[in-house]
């Protein structure tokens, strides 16, 4: 994978890594999703007489009495949610205690809106007594979070409702992953939080980023599944099946790292800052690769987060789903990372579905959106930083032994010529030194002891040397080249047309002594206090 900035700041990358982030995988049995398959269960199965909620209830009592067993088998900490508190900050004492081993560091209860059943006698009575009705609903129920270091996904997280149809939720992060995978191979790496900042060999950290296949995750799921969710006999068994595992949320990373941290801070503001004040719907669009139409309905925005808290934060949103970038510091390492992630909250997003099957599909989409995300504001970087041409023209220039003066913006003599050089007449026919001349004392007003034919020389030999006028051969005639063409009208614009007049105003500012009449006055006004708002904007007057 190509990295878009590698042409701007080659030597100040170390490498660059595509990888899985945050995963959640969400795990159900299918044929537990209906009200008439839960009454088969329940009725023709288990034998309950009547689906009531007591009966619907039993499979949650069953399930606790074995769970009380087992953390007492265990030696498991079953402790509640502290609210305000980060679940993964909570846990993280009981997870050191495993010490790397394989096993549940500790399980946390709350109560949360879930999906369940309920059972209720119809208005009416009918014929049948045993008859219930059975509805499918959001409850506020209790929900188990069992916190696992897994031997081949490491930390992880599995979420159940402990009420039918017992949903699950399985959280985990591909940088977990590749750390195992680069302990196993004997690979040298430095994490920091959920990057990778340093590695030996960065063609094995993708490898290694790039195993993390579906066969792997659904492996591991129905592993930790059959070991912590309620048990089914055989005959339910054949009823209700196992569990099919999909996509819920999937983040992926592009992290490029540097080699020093300092340099690239205010690069990485700059960065951000210049994608909020550009960035916008097409912007956004071009990202995801995604078209919008009337049906659309979700966010389309880009914003700028955290922009005075030293790391900004720039977010692209499509529909609930967003592209970031954003700085990852280690300030113990000295060491940065620029990263580009997109957090997809449905797969429909970019277009595919949400089995698990099909994560290689999603993540080749995810790629290609975060490459895309970069190469815009690389765009935007390349096109803001200033590629040498302006400070070419200043420097001297040595013609064999013969060394040449720059250029300057101040320098009107030789801004004089190349302006009366630019006019029209010379795409009719090559200048002569004569007519060259009369028409620059004519335009300017001057006379010929103002300025006299061996300075016009002197002045042309200087725009040859920067190879924005050339002679005709065997002749003493003068044209335009083709970059003195887009320089020199460039330069000849901002010196005579735009700076000198925008130089008059902040000298003389007289904002309510505007002729009525002279519009060109009023359109440097406009074009001034338009220039404080793009400054402003851009962050350049503080700097």
């Amino acid at each position: 994978m190509t990295n878009p900035l590698s042409h701007l700041l080659g030597d100040q990358i170390s490498f660059a890594y595509g990888c899985l982030d945050r995963v959640v995988i969400r795990g159900y049995y299918p044929a537990l999703q209906r009200e008439d398959t839960i009454v088969h269960l329940l009725r023709d199965v288990v034998g309950a007489a009547v689906v009531d909620s007591g009966a619907l209830a039993s499979r949650t009592a069953r399930y606790r009495e074995w769970l009380d067993d087992y953390i007492r088998d265990h030696h498991i900490e079953r402790l509640a949610a502290e609210k305000g508190v980060r679940k993964e900050d909570f846990v993280q004492p009981y997870s050191r205690k495993l010490g790397g081993r394989e096993g549940v560091a500790c399980i946390l209860t709350s109560m949360e809106q879930g999906t369940t059943f309920v059972s209720y006698e119809p208005r009416f009575k009918t014929q049948d007594e045993r008859y219930r009705i059975i509805k499918r609903c959001r409850k506020r129920f209790q929900h188990l979070y069992f916190y696992i270091n897994d031997a081949v996904l490491g930390p992880m997280s599995l979420r159940l409702g402990t009420y039918l149809p017992f949903s699950l939720n399985v959280y985990l992060n591909g940088h977990s992953f590749v750390a195992q995978q680069l302990t196993g191979q004997g690979i040298g790496f430095g994490k920091y939080d959920n990057a990778i900042l340093a590695v030996d060999d960065a063609a094995l950290l993708q490898a290694a980023a790039d195993a993390l296949r579906p066969d792997v995750i659904r492996q591991r799921c129905q592993l930790w599944a059959q070991r912590l969710t309620p048990r089914f006999s055989p005959a339910e068994q054949l009823a209700t099946g196992s569990y099919a595992f999909s996509l819920a949320q999937v983040e992926y990373a592009y992290d490029i790292i540097f080699k020093r941290q300092l340099p690239l801070q205010n690069m990485v503001r700059r960065m951000v800052e210049l994608g909020a004040f550009l960035g916008g719907a097409d912007r956004t669009v071009t990202t995801f690769g995604r078209r919008i139409n009337r049906r659309y309905n979700g966010k389309l925005m880009t914003v700028l987060e955290a922009a005075d808290q030293g790391n900004p934060v720039l977010r692209s949103y499509y529909h609930s789903s967003y592209a970031k970038l954003y700085e990852k510091p280690d300030h113990a390492q000295r060491t940065v990372a620029l990263r580009a992630e997109v957090c997809l909250n449905d797969p429909y997003h970019l277009g595919v579905k949400r089995g698990l099957e099909n994560l290689p599909t999603l993540v080749d989409k995810m790629a290609g959106a975060a490459q895309r995300y970069l190469e815009l504001h690389a765009g935007l970087l390349d096109s803001s930083v200033d590629a040498g041409q302006l400070a070419d023209l200043t420097k001297p220039t040595l013609l064999g032994k013969r060394r040449i003066p720059g250029l300057r913006l101040q320098d009107d003599r030789v801004l004089r010529v190349l302006d009366v050089v630019l006019q029209p007449a010379g795409c009719v026919a090559d200048w002569t030194i004569a007519d060259l001349h009369a028409r620059l004392l004519a335009r300017y007003r001057l006379t010929a002891d103002d300025y006299r034919p061996s300075q016009l020389r002197y002045d042309l030999w200087k725009l040859r040397a920067k190879g924005l006028i050339t002679r005709v051969q065997h002749h003493r005639r003068y044209r335009v080249t083709d970059s003195g063409s887009r320089l020199g009208t460039l330069l000849v614009k901002l010196r005579f047309r735009l700076l000198g007049p925008l130089l008059t105003l902040a000298a003389e500012p007289h904002p309510h002594r505007i002729p009525a009449a002279n519009t060109v006055e009023a359109a440097f006004r406009k074009l001034d206090q338009a220039l404080d708002g793009v400054f402003s904007a851009l962050a350049l007057k503080a700097a």
